[in-house]
């Protein structure tokens, strides 16, 4: 490892992961579905490179195409506190202190923050800093307690490594480690940010979207592809369920207009709970925020979800319409969510109810064989994995 013409040679990237170390027994389970996405994320030729340690992960990259590619790869995985590309050194005082000086340019302030994961080594984290400051003579930087910038050093078993920045990750926890979850994708600002959220609590989306448009063929010409591209660059891919609401719309029409979004927030969560029996999930997540609109009152949420056997995973639930388009422009989506689309969501009534109660709706739903048309609406949906482009 050397420094050339003040560009840093570095000898891999390091991968923390935080919130994982919260868990018991399974902890190895969450850290092998991490380690799986990862490699997934990176593919195979980088994902070769990738070597667990005891309570990191070290991608063995060098180059700085490599180097680059993970980096970008690493920011959309759910799992990661953070990462580092860094320099290896023996895990002894002098070694320590000469690669340090690869790192920095001469003159600059800089904190010394170490760490011993290996404590059967002659020195602690207080000899360390010692060191540094001890024979700065030895050093292009100047240590100082409270420096511009950091350098971080890790004391390992058979080496040590040194890095100057923590890029911070996703964190959460990584995809498929909390089960599978129907996540209702519709073509609105709000459902995509409820998606995000999901995948960050570990939950493996399977995405069911309902259409209003003629064929699949309108659909594929749709934002809806797009979207959906959006979101697999965290799960790399998913499968999807698209299903048409025709014969949903004619039964509807039987009943009194001010009950039709009601009827269809029951359809659709019959639906995905049929979905969520064929694929093993135990989850529906939707992008419901409380009171937004007439749907979404504490009385229609009850009375559209009653009966349903699945947990409801609202994440979006306690947050305001500008907080949820804040979170849609900071992960890209939100110019994609605002673009004209004939949305089954967007079923609009004049003198919407606000409040019904459970049993009500019920009666409604089953007086207009609304019942039967979950299966019906299923068999004839086009189901596809989809991956990014």
């Amino acid at each position: 490892m050397q420094n050339t013409k003040d560009k840093i040679i570095y000898d891999g990237i390091i991968v923390h992961f935080g919130e994982l170390w919260l868990k018991g027994r399974n902890r190895h389970d969450f850290i092998n579905t991490l380690i799986r996405n990862i490699k997934a994320a990176l593919g195979p030729e980088l994902g070769s490179k990738l070597i667990p340690l005891r309570d990191r992960l070290i991608i063995d990259v060098h180059t700085e195409r490599e180097l680059k590619s993970c980096k970008s790869m690493l920011s959309n995985v759910f799992g990661i506190s953070w990462y580092a590309p860094f320099i290896k050194c023996e895990s002894n005082m002098d070694a320590i202190v000469e690669k340090s000086n690869s790192l920095f340019h001469k003159g600059e302030n800089v904190r010394v923050e170490p760490h011993r994961s290996n404590k059967s080594v002659a020195f602690n984290t207080m000899d360390i800093v010692s060191a540094f400051i001890k024979d700065p003579s030895a050093l292009k930087f100047v240590p100082e307690k409270f420096g511009k910038k950091t350098l971080y050093i890790e004391v390992l078993d058979k080496f040590s490594i040194l890095h100057k920045e923590k890029i911070q990750g996703l964190g959460g926890l990584p995809i498929g480690s909390s089960g599978k979850a129907i996540v209702l994708l519709s073509g609105g600002i709000d459902s995509p940010v409820a998606a995000y959220y999901a995948m960050k609590r570990g939950l493996e989306p399977i995405y069911v979207h309902f259409y209003a448009l003629q064929n699949i063929e309108e659909l594929k010409a749709s934002k809806m592809p797009a979207i959906l591209e959006m979101l697999l660059k965290y799960s790399n891919t998913a499968k999807v369920y698209y299903i048409p609401i025709h014969m949903f719309q004619i039964a509807a029409m039987k009943e009194s207009q001010k009950y039709e979004v009601l009827l269809f927030k029951r359809f659709i969560f019959k639906t995905a709970q049929i979905i969520a029996e064929k694929e093993n999930a135990k989850i529906i997540v939707t992008g419901e925020s409380l009171g937004q609109v007439s749907s979404q009152t504490a009385e229609n949420l009850i009375a559209t979800s009653n009966g349903i056997k699945c947990l409801f995973f609202r994440p979006l639930l306690g947050l305001d319409k500008q907080e949820i388009i804040n979170v849609s422009k900071e992960l890209g989506i939100y110019a994609k969510s605002i673009l004209p689309y004939k949305d089954a969501c967007s079923l609009r009534s004049k003198n919407p109810v606000t409040r019904i109660s459970a049993n009500a709706l019920d009666s409604i739903y089953n007086r207009n064989g609304l019942e039967e048309l979950s299966e019906l609406s299923i068999s004839k949906s086009d189901v596809r994995y989809a991956k990014p482009a």
